[in-house]
């Protein structure tokens, strides 16, 4: 998938690819982590502070995605 953020050096909106997984240390019991290319986890915090959005993603990234953000607004109450 690819996603897009604001850098907090330039404010620049920035793209990135990234992908979406259950088989990442930092999945644990199934959940899905969207890995960064340095193969670092996206945390929620840095998600929504940095504004990020998924740009292009595939049908079969789509429903792990769709449950990431569920996770996210469970976590922080949106």
């Amino acid at each position: 998938m690819e996603l897009s953020y604001t850098d907090i050096l330039t404010g620049k909106n920035e793209r990135t690819k990234a992908r979406i997984t259950t088989n990442h240390p930092a999945s644990s019991y199934g959940q899905p982590v969207v890995v960064l290319p340095d193969g670092g986890a996206l945390d929620g915090q840095s998600w929504v502070l940095l504004g990020y959005q998924v740009v292009k993603i595939s049908k079969t990234e789509a429903p792990k995605m769709q449950k990431w953000i569920e996770n996210l607004n469970a976590m922080i109450g949106g």
